[in-house]
């Protein structure tokens, strides 16, 4: 009969690796706390068939306890020995047609994170210049400047007369509303804009809760008018809440669907985000490996939490149905020319291009059309052209 399996017995026992890696007390101590956590919450929430067998069979268990002891002492290491190498290094530069004066725009973020796509759009619709910083999603380390840990993030730093400045947009939908301010009213700066957009904090508990009130807002400063009617501004600002609120919540389940979609899906992202050249060689196995077993299981969640069909697929495409009856016979939802809110859903879409999720929807859905659209128009800076249209400081570079 098999011994069985007391989790705090069993991570304790098998996070000693204390005495065979030489760590120190304090590395192990929080090593245990994390393999532990692991397990725990896991085996908690999920009656899942890994479990009911870790319960049964103590070998699993022992396979199970020495893998999230390894990759906690390969993290805390790792944080450790790169906090410094990853602290805000630039992972690519993206080159733009817009002409923005001596501003930089620096986006953080994660690669396939859909919110961060969202931005990614945006900035390259519009045709700015902008860097990337690839954020090691398991230490953050290159986030240690911010308050505020989540991304995207875009820092803007730039002069002011004889003064420089700095300034940080946090939140995906915030952002993409401030670009699309800063192109639509081009007498207002971004240091102005900035203030248009207030950021209300709560503390619950041990938590800090985040909330944008304006974020699904374009903003316009004294004497500037949105030529749009009211009801398309009422659509715009309804469809880009219904990417946040309906649509990103079926990715998760459908890109991380089995432990084999995940682990494909992580090594498609390790190549996409060229985590080779950002992140050590531990750090990029930890995410990859750690990150596909946990998105496993988040996927998992969310599907509960969110009412997606037993078949995510299914909910996938029901919400790719509503959206491509909301822009009917026409190119965009935006009629003639993407919108906030078609770039906001096109980022969603993109980020999980080139996973099994995204070849079966391209496969079958009438959304491939207006998403080869989208790509046409994002790839080719059309946004850039609205400059020529309004009065503006800013110009197309020649």
């Amino acid at each position: 009969m098999a011994a069985p399996l007391g989790r705090t017995y069993l991570t304790f026992k098998l996070s000693f690796p204390k005495k065979l890696l030489k760590l120190n007390k304090e590395t192990c101590r929080y090593s245990l706390q994390i393999n532990q956590t692991l397990i725990r919450n896991y085996s908690q929430k999920y009656d899942s068939s890994l479990f009911a067998t870790v319960k049964k069979n103590w070998k699993t268990g022992v396979c199970i306890a020495v893998t999230t002891s390894v990759f906690a002492t390969g993290y805390l290491r790792s944080r450790q020995s790169y906090a410094d190498t990853e602290a805000r290094p630039v992972s690519r530069h993206v080159k733009g047609v817009v002409d923005i004066g001596n501003q930089k725009f620096t986006l953080y973020q994660f690669q396939s994170c859909p919110y961060c796509c969202k931005v990614r759009a945006a900035l390259d619709y519009f045709g700015f210049t902008y860097d990337v910083v690839e954020v090691n999603s398991v230490t953050k380390a290159q986030m240690k400047f911010s308050e505020y840990k989540k991304v995207p993030v875009l820092m803007v730093d730039g002069k002011m007369g004889d003064k420089d400045f700095t300034l940080q947009f946090n939140d995906s939908s915030a952002i993409v509303s401030v670009l699309g301010s800063f192109v639509y009213d081009q007498q207002t700066p971004l240091h102005k804009l900035h203030t248009y957009y207030p950021v209300i904090k709560e503390k619950q508990g041990r938590k800090t809760v985040w909330d944008f009130p304006n974020k699904y807002f374009i903003m316009f400063g004294e004497n500037i008018e949105d030529s749009r009617s009211e009801k398309q501004r009422r659509e715009e600002r309804k469809w880009r809440k219904w990417t946040d609120d309906i649509l990103m919540h079926t990715i998760s389940p459908n890109v991380y669907r089995t432990p084999s979609e995940s682990l494909e899906a992580f090594h498609h992202f390790s190549e996409w985000g060229e985590w080779d050249k950002n992140f050590s060689t531990v750090s990029r196995l930890g995410v990859v490996y750690i990150g596909a077993f946990v998105m496993y299981f988040i996927g998992k969640l969310v599907k509960r939490r969110h009412n997606i069909k037993d078949n995510p697929r299914e909910s996938l495409y029901d919400a790719c149905d509503a959206w491509m009856n909301a822009v009917g016979e026409n190119k965009f939802l935006g009629v003639d020319r993407p919108n906030l809110a078609d770039l906001s859903v096109y980022g969603a879409l993109h980020s999980f291009e080139g996973c099994q999720a995204h070849t079966d929807l391209m496969s079958i859905h009438k959304v491939k059309d207006w998403y080869q659209r989208m790509e046409q128009q994002i790839n080719g800076h059309q946004g850039a052209f609205l400059l020529e249209e309004l009065p503006t400081k800013r110009h197309i570079k020649k």
